[in-house]
This record gives C-alpha cells, sequence and structure tokens, in this order.
C-alpha cells in the first residue's frame, strides 16, 4: 500500500479513482470526498465504506460497512487490515443494533426526582443543557474546591477520553476514577517503572515460535489482536504456552498450560526466569549493555541519587542504593552509574544523563559527548538524518532485514545487529570494596547476583508450593520459551494481559513477567515486547482527550493540588505517575466525606462498576451535589446524574485510529451514517464546555476552538495533506502498516540501541531525542527499579511475590468461612464488559451471567447446570446461573462481571442482582498502584431456592414479579427490534 505522500493536488487527481473503490454502484463517489466529517449520502444507491470497528472499545478491527439509502445494513471483516484478517465478531455485527436502537439518548436530558428515585428525565435544549453543566460544576467548586469534583471514564474509543485528563484544566482536580487503573494501566505504570511506558505490548502479529498467552482469552476479545488472528498466532507457533488458572477455549488447544493459582504470576514468572538463569540462556549481549544488571548495589549506602524527572510528572530526586560517581568522588557526577569492569579490574562508569535536559534546560544531550557512553566505549552514532520518512537507521548500523514470520501485507523491519563491549567487560556477579569520598569503605554486589538470588527463591520446587503448578512443568515451559529457535534473537514476547492487575500484586506480577521477556533477549525484537505502535498521528486518546493548547494550565503544575489526590497518603508512587487518584479512596471519600467531600463529578462511557467496592460507589453518586453523563444510553450510572447528553455511535463519527498495541496498523473510523437525533460527537461537545468557561482547546492562540474538520486535518498532518486525503487513500487502499510510514520508529526494532526508543510519540527526530536507551533514571530496562525504591525503598526494588491481605497465606481465618476463590472478569462473546445488554442478538444468545463451577464441586454443592446460585463474600452477594465446567479447578469459581438488566426500572436497572464487585473488598488493593483486587477473593457458593430468594424467586425479580430477561424467547427483546424511520428527529 502507498505511504500517505499525496499532495493536495495529487489528492484532487486521484480522489475519482478512491471514489471507485467504495461504490458499489456506478458513479459513486467517495464517502468522505465533499464534506470529511459527515456521512455518506448513499440516497437511492448502494456503498461500501471501509472503517474501524469500535464494537468492543478495544480493538481497531478493519471493516466494511455496506450503506443503503443512508442506512447501515452490513458489518464484514476488511481484508486488507492484516492485524485482523479480515475478521469481524458479533460485537462488531451487533453493531447495526446498537446504533439502530430505539432507547438510544436522543436529547439532552435533566432529572426532575431526588438521587435514588426514578429520575423522571426531561428534554431540555443543548444550550440549556450546556449552562446547567457549567453551573452545576461551579457551583462545587465554589462551595468546597476543585478537589471536590472527580472524572469517571471507562474505555479506550478514543474520542471519549476527556475524564482521563481532558477536564483537569477546567476542574482543577487532581481526582480521575478511570478504568484504566484496573486496565492495562498498570500494566503501562509497570513498563514505565521497567523500561518504556506501555511496553508490556507484545508483536504477536508477527507470529512468534513460541506463543505465550499469559492470563488472557484474546480468542474473544483483546487489544489489536483477537479472534481469526490471535487463532492464526497460536495454531502457527512451534510451541504455545498457555498460563492461567482455567482452560480457556484457546487454551485447550496449547502445548503446554501451566495452570497456576490465581495471583501467584510472579512467584511463576520468577521461578522461570530462574530456570533460564542456571541453564545459561540468559542473552547476555542484551543484559549487560542495556539493563542495569552489572550496576552496582551497596547494601550500606544512604539512598541518593539524580533529579529526573518522569516523561509524565517530576521532577523527581531519586534515591538509590545504587553507586554513582558522586558517592565516590567530591565532584562526581550523580547520574553516572558504576560497574566493575573485568578488563581493567577497576570501576567503571555509564553516564545516564538525558533526561537532564528535563531538569535542567541549559543542557544539551547532543553537546555531552559522555552521555548515553560507558566509559572506555566509543561514542554512540549521533542522528543526523532528514526526518520521520528517513532510514537512518538502516544507513547507520549494520544488520539485516527481520525474518520474522510476518503475514501476508506486514512489513519487515530494520534488524540491527546488537554492539556488544569493545573495552571493557561489566562484571554480573562478584563483591567488590569500595572508597567513598568520605574514606569509609563498602561492599558492593552487581545488581543481576541480587536478582539471580531472588529468583532461587521462587526455583520451581519452591514455587509449586505458591503456585500449583508442578515444578517440571514450569521447567519445560522455561526451557521451551529459552531456548532459542534461531540464534540471531528471542523465541518471543508474552502476550499478558488483564488478570495479573487484579490481584493486588499488580505491579509485581508485571514487571516480573516483563523481565522475563528481558532476559530472553524479546526486547523490541522479533515477535517481542514492542510497545504500542509508535506514530505520530494518535495514541489512545490524543485525538480529543484534552486541550491542545500549549498554555493551558493543569492540576499537574499545582503540587499543592496533586497533594490532595485521594490515595496518594497510601501509595507514595502516585506523585510519580499522578495519572489517576485511587478509585477505592474517592468511594471512600464520598461516603465519609474524609479526608474532605465529594460532591461533584462527570461521567463518559465508563461506570461505577468496573472497579472498588460497587456498594460502595452507588453510594458516594448518590451523595453528589451535581453529575452529567455523556453517553448513548441510560444505565446505573447516567441515572444518578443531573444531566444527560446523547453523543454519537462509531457508526457516525469520524476519527483516525492507529494500533494501541503492537500491531502496527493504522487506518480510521469513517462516518457511514448521520447521527440520531441531536446527538453529538465527544470531542465536540468537551470543546464546547471550554469555549463556555473561556479556556482555550485549540492549538492555534488565533483559533482556541478549531471545527472537527480543522482538528481532523491537524492529526492527521505529518501523514497526510488533510483528513480527506487519508480517508480517500485509506478507502482505496486499505490499511497501512506504520513499519513503511516510519522505517526509524515502528520500521526498526532494537531502538533502545539506534535512539529511537526515548524519542516521543509526536517529536521530530533530533540530535537531542534520538538517544540510546530507556525512559528510565538510568537508561536502561532497570531489573532494579529506581523509582520503585525511591518511593518504596530497596526492598521493593526487584519484584516479589506479596500475596494480598485477603489471601489465603495471609488470613486463613477468612478462607475458613468463605472456602472458595472467586476468579471473574473473563471475556463474554457477544459483551464487552458491560456494554450490550439491550442488543437483541447478544442477549439472545447469552441472557443471564453464568458462573464457571466444577462439577465435582457442583454435585458437592448440590447445584446442577443452569442453576441460579448465590455467591456470597463478607461484603456483599449476587446471584449467576451454573456453568459446569471441568475447566476450572476445585475450589476455585469464575463469575462474570459488570451485569446489569437494562429491562429492570430506573435508576438501579437491577445491577445489584449480578454486579460481581459488590463482593470486593473496598479497603485493600496493590499497594503501588492502587489496583483493585477485584480477582482472586474468598467467597461461599451455595443453591439460590425459594427459600433463601427475595420473594420467593431464585431468578432476580421485582417486587411486583417482573423477572429479568433470562431466555432467549422473551418477548421484550423484540421492544429493542432495531427502528429505522426519524432518525433526525
Amino acid at each position: 500500500m502507498s505511504s500517505l505522500t499525496l499532495s493536495r493536488r495529487t489528492f484532487l487527481k486521484t480522489s475519482a479513482v478512491a471514489a471507485a473503490a467504495v461504490g458499489l454502484s456506478a458513479g459513486a463517489e467517495s464517502a468522505l470526498a465533499a464534506a470529511p466529517y459527515t456521512a455518506v449520502d448513499s440516497a437511492g444507491e448502494v456503498k461500501r465504506i471501509r472503517t474501524c470497528c469500535r464494537g468492543c472499545g478495544k480493538m481497531e478491527c478493519g471493516v466494511w460497512v455496506t450503506v443503503e439509502n443512508g442506512r447501515a445494513v452490513k458489518i464484514e471483516g476488511d481484508e486488507s487490515a492484516p492485524h485482523t484478517m479480515g475478521s469481524c465478531c458479533n460485537k462488531s455485527v451487533s453493531s447495526l443494533q446498537a446504533c439502530y436502537h430505539p432507547d438510544r439518548l436522543r436529547y439532552p436530558m435533566k432529572r426532575t426526582n431526588p438521587k435514588g428515585e426514578d429520575p423522571g428525565w426531561v428534554r431540555i435544549g443543548w444550550d440549556e443543557a450546556l449552562d446547567a453543566i457549567v453551573e452545576g460544576i461551579q457551583q462545587v467548586k465554589d462551595k468546597y474546591g476543585g478537589e471536590a469534583l472527580f472524572t469517571m471514564g471507562g474505555t479506550g474509543r478514543i474520542w471519549c477520553m476527556s475524564p482521563y485528563a481532558g477536564y483537569g484544566p477546567w476542574f482543577m482536580t487532581p481526582n480521575t476514577s478511570v478504568a484504566w487503573q484496573v486496565c492495562k494501566g498498570p500494566r503501562h505504570f509497570a513498563s514505565a517503572l521497567t523500561s518504556e511506558y506501555n511496553h508490556s505490548w507484545s508483536a504477536t502479529v508477527e507470529r512468534p515460535p513460541v506463543f505465550t498467552i499469559w492470563a488472557s482469552t484474546p480468542e474473544g476479545s483483546n487489544y489489536d489482536e483477537a479472534g481469526r488472528s490471535v487463532i492464526d498466532e497460536a495454531m502457527q507457533a512451534d510451541t504455545f504456552i498457555s498460563v492461567d488458572p482455567r482452560t480457556t477455549n484457546l487454551g485447550k488447544e496449547s502445548d503446554i498450560h501451566l495452570a497456576l493459582k490465581g495471583g501467584t504470576d510472579t512467584a511463576l514468572a520468577l521461578a522461570m526466569c530462574h530456570v533460564i538463569i542456571e541453564n545459561d540462556l540468559v542473552d547476555w549481549k542484551f543484559v549487560k549493555r542495556w539493563t542495569n544488571a552489572c550496576f552496582l548495589v551497596v547494601d550500606d549506602k544512604e539512598p541518593s541519587g539524580p533529579p529526573v524527572p518522569h516523561i509524565f510528572h517530576g521532577p523527581t530526586m531519586v534515591k538509590t542504593k545504587l553507586l554513582t560517581q558522586a558517592d565516590l568522588q567530591e565532584d562526581g557526577s550523580p547520574w553516572k552509574y558504576m560497574v566493575w569492569d573485568k578488563a581493567s579490574n577497576s570501576l567503571k562508569w555509564f553516564n545516564a544523563s538525558a533526561d537532564q535536559a528535563k531538569a535542567n534546560p541549559d543542557y544539551d544531550p547532543a553537546a555531552d559527548p559522555e552521555c548515553g557512553i560507558w566509559e572506555g566505549e566509543k561514542p554512540y552514532p549521533r542522528y543526523d538524518g532528514t526526518g520521520n520518512a528517513d532510514n537512518w537507521s538502516e544507513r547507520t548500523f549494520a544488520g539485516q532485514w527481520g525474518e520474522a514470520n510476518v503475514r501476508e501485507g506486514h512489513a519487515q523491519c530494520w534488524m540491527p545487529e546488537l554492539q556488544d563491549f569493545e573495552a571493557i567487560d561489566p562484571a554480573t556477579e562478584g563483591s567488590f570494596e569500595v572508597t567513598f569520598a568520605d574514606g569509609s569503605k563498602h561492599t558492593a554486589v552487581p545488581v543481576w547476583q541480587k536478582f539471580a538470588e531472588r529468583c532461587a527463591e521462587y526455583a520451581p520446587d519452591k514455587s509449586a508450593e505458591i503456585t500449583g503448578v508442578p515444578a517440571e512443568k514450569v521447567t519445560e515451559a522455561a526451557l521451551v520459551y529459552g531456548t532459542r529457535k534461531d540464534p540471531r534473537w528471542g523465541n518471543g514476547g508474552i502476550m499478558y494481559q488483564l488478570a495479573v492487575e487484579h490481584h493486588g500484586n499488580s505491579i509485581m506480577n508485571c514487571r516480573a513477567i516483563e523481565l522475563l521477556t528481558a532476559i530472553t533477549g524479546n526486547t523490541d525484537g522479533p515477535g517481542g515486547q514492542r510497545g504500542a505502535t509508535k506514530l505520530d498521528v494518535n495514541y489512545m486518546g490524543n485525538f480529543s482527550d484534552q486541550s491542545y493548547s500549549k498554555t493551558i494550565d493543569t492540576p499537574l503544575n499545582h503540587p499543592e493540588i496533586m497533594e490532595k489526590q485521594l490515595g496518594r497518603d497510601k501509595h507514595p508512587l502516585f506523585e510519580w505517575w499522578a495519572l489517576w487518584a485511587n478509585a477505592n479512596s474517592i468511594w471512600e471519600a464520598g461516603v465519609t466525606g474524609e479526608p474532605y467531600p465529594v460532591k461533584g463529578a462527570v461521567c463518559q462511557s465508563g461506570d461505577f462498576m468496573n472497579m472498588g467496592n460497587t456498594t460502595m460507589a452507588w453510594e458516594t453518586l448518590q451523595q453528589l451535589d451535581f453529575m452529567f453523563d455523556i453517553d448513548l444510553w441510560h444505565h446505573p450510572t447516567s441515572e444518578m446524574a443531573d444531566i444527560i447528553l446523547p453523543c454519537t455511535h462509531w457508526l457516525e463519527i469520524a476519527c483516525p485510529r492507529q494500533s494501541q498495541g503492537s500491531g502496527g496498523a493504522l487506518g480510521a473510523c469513517v462516518p457511514c451514517v448521520e447521527p440520531l437525533a441531536e446527538a453529538r460527537y465527544d470531542p465536540e461537545i468537551v470543546e464546547e464546555l471550554y469555549r463556555r468557561v473561556g479556556l482555550p482547546w485549540g492549538w492555534d492562540e488565533n483559533n482556541p476552538y478549531p471545527t472537527l474538520e480543522e482538528k481532523l486535518d491537524y492529526v492527521v498532518r505529518e501523514v497526510s495533506p488533510s483528513w480527506e486525503a487519508f480517508v480517500n487513500e485509506f478507502q482505496e487502499n486499505g490499511w497501512w502498516d506504520v513499519k513503511k510510514i516510519r522505517p526509524d520508529d515502528w520500521g526498526t526494532y532494537y531502538r533502545f540501541q539506534t535512539g529511537f526508543m526515548k524519542k516521543a510519540y509526536t517529536e521530530e527526530p533530533t540530535a537531542s531525542n534520538v538517544i540510546p536507551g530507556f525512559n528510565t533514571p538510568t537508561m536502561k530496562q532497570e531489573i532494579w527499579c529506581t523509582i520503585m525504591e525511591t518511593f518504596h525503598g530497596a526492598e521493593d526494588a526487584l519484584p516479589d511475590y506479596r500475596p494480598n491481605p485477603d489471601s489465603r497465606d495471609r488470613n486463613p481465618e477468612l478462607w475458613d468461612e468463605y472456602p472458595v476463590q472467586c476468579l471473574t472478569g473473563r471475556r463474554i462473546p457477544v459483551y464487552f464488559h458491560s456494554e450490550h445488554r439491550q442488543l437483541p442478538w447478544c442477549r439472545e444468545v447469552w441472557p443471564v451471567p453464568r458462573v464457571e463451577i466444577n462439577p465435582e464441586d457442583a454435585a458437592e454443592w448440590g447445584i446442577e447446570q443452569g442453576d441460579w446460585v448465590w455467591i456470597e463474600s463478607p461484603h456483599g452477594k449476587i446471584r449467576e446461573t451454573a456453568d459446569l465446567y471441568y475447566g476450572i479447578p476445585r475450589g476455585v469459581i469464575n463469575c462474570e462481571h459488570t451485569w446489569w438488566y437494562p429491562e429492570m426500572p430506573a435508576p438501579e436497572h437491577g445491577w445489584r442482582y449480578s454486579a460481581v464487585n459488590q463482593l470486593v473488598n473496598n479497603d485493600i488493593d496493590d499497594p503501588h498502584c492502587g489496583s483493585a483486587i477485584v480477582r482472586g477473593y474468598p467467597v461461599k457458593v451455595y443453591k439460590a431456592t425459594a427459600d433463601n430468594s427475595p420473594f420467593g424467586n431464585p431468578c432476580p425479580c421485582t417486587e411486583d414479579g417482573t423477572e429479568i430477561i433470562h431466555d432467549a424467547s422473551d418477548a421484550r427483546l423484540k421492544d429493542w427490534a432495531p427502528v429505522y424511520e426519524g432518525r433526525d428527529q
């Protein structure tokens, strides 16, 4: 496919060709040729529009939408999208029912009844609604201060992400309750601590020879790769390893299944690292030069270090026991970390000064000949390329084109040869006496030695007692994973996903798994841990989640505001991360008023059921003075709002889209149909609110409120002359492979060596930002984590298995009463988290929540297939239907999450019947990132009967006996049949 180099003049000459590619009828025009931000006019004809599905909120599946007489009538996979292979799931197809659903919000609404009752919604105009929102938020700020406000955000659809950062300049609050905290955020958090922000993603589209899925069911729903594509990846692999407590649909096809106990991932990962170390399968060329394995630890050193700003927040004064030149001599540099050189039998330094520029504006890394250099080694090549479309890496570094097993349509990457040391040989083990500047003598040992000792604590025979995985299975998996199929590079990364984030030890889990991939040479290599697709179009929320203005103020600029961030007192790393408040702490403050009242909120594409204790969260929403919601539907969260604003569906919107993971694709959401009634596009709604409060939204001081077309032109400016040109080329040629568009960034492996890993997404490459290394204080992939050490002490610098306070190990008495481990959160093929419960196609297939129970447990408990059962914890109880499944271990159940029933009355819509997070302990969470413990907690399970169920009915029902929809034949499903007429009314 072409490389997005059309000029505007060239575009005018080629637009006719693009138009022909879109239409199925003769003379059809390009979908967006006349007006780039409105839907295609297909009156009297049929058109086929290439776009990007967002039916599940996480994927970037390429799809074709057939539009007949202005109505979307068919959705099918787009074969030009090599990352999804032309697949299209039932969630995508059911978007036809979502777009035309009779219950979609059509107009702004305001409540007329008190919170907790049926809201009594009445229609109002947009001006009245927006004015009421501005007034309501200001009243809360005036009475309680900005910190009394918080934002709620859910799924990552790019255009509805303002709760993550966009409302900060207006609300001036440090408090966000965003699903990110329990959904890939901990992975991003942990990888930012260890190597690079969001480097948890692995390039599975390159079909590594050893395909490892850890805690995920991507065959049903995932990021970038899912369904057909991930099945292809698993089936073509020489070995498929599944790490999961349960046998998943795809996992049953695995060659090796490590059925660990939920929440013991760190112990298993470190056990595998031990096997790698003991069998000398370590990629020493990478480990010695590009991790801090050789840096020296001095246990009795008073922690100290340089001021190192983080990419999101800072500066932070690093406090580490790693030995620096400043410890050894009066004029020594705190940026120079010491190693013991076996070649000269002396100390040498590595100069990690690149980030000094963020703390000192007068410092330029390009002017510092020692920046990023090992003492005694030659300097790295300084960037002298011509920009983003250059092939500087290929011209500069010896290497070859990669030989990844890519699918047709994917390009290969340039593969630089990993450089080795020329003059020095840093030690990885030993004990060395060093003399400090004050004359005192100390003992220093390499980080690697301490890491190896930590891994030995979890050797397979020891880890088996913790994880339940037999030692021989751990050894087998580690040897298969670590023994290279090709001596030039590792066997591939690890697709580790959501479940590792939910047991109260998420950061330790993620760091341990990442280090397993690192020491085996899978960092930024073929099929390895490559992170998010690096391209300057957008990543996640950059299209609309916050103001583009460089002059706008934010809470991050005000330490006195950020100090009030809820949860920071219990989670010191929040000072460094700063990107969310703690959801548990928000709910607690809302209920108790401590440390201050929480009285106002906005919700956008989110809900209160995704983390923390649902009951406490509901109580917080109920006592708010003011809240507004932007969404497609009435749902339990929106029923607690004072104002609801209707937003557009993905079939109605325009937005560029790149892979958020390592899929390496670029495409677009292209409007297929006109918006429903008065529904508006999220970015336009938020921009209008900014206008009303006098805050700039645009990048140009002379144009603070750009049109949507201007914004679309702006976000694609680096790859296309206009949004119109972008869409027309997309219609004609399909998805782009970002390896071709950005050859030095996404199109090159080992960017830690070429220098392109440190460069930010939106930066033009220069000698000052193309610097070898990682975005960590040491510029290395950190086995010994200096930021973790700074805030939590040296005991947390290495990953370690830390069971949460409610685990069986730490609270056995609790498990005496509640003896069953409750897992939850698996992907349901027809649903995405709390979505689609009102879509007939989905609800017919999956009308009620199911809890997986081992048949032998079920027999013991007197439970049969399809029975309603109670699941109870000390914090609440719910009902789900029994699904007997031998793939779940005995003593463990697997519940479904975020259930509510649209057919049940407002305001609750039946969430109390089955929303699983009612069982969650709101008082405990991950000590580092605060992620709620929403899996692996203790419960008891028993059959629901007429005697122990409200109103004598095991099936959830209202007081008048109206049951939820629990059968595909329920006539109420017909009430949700699509409505096609009157969409403009």
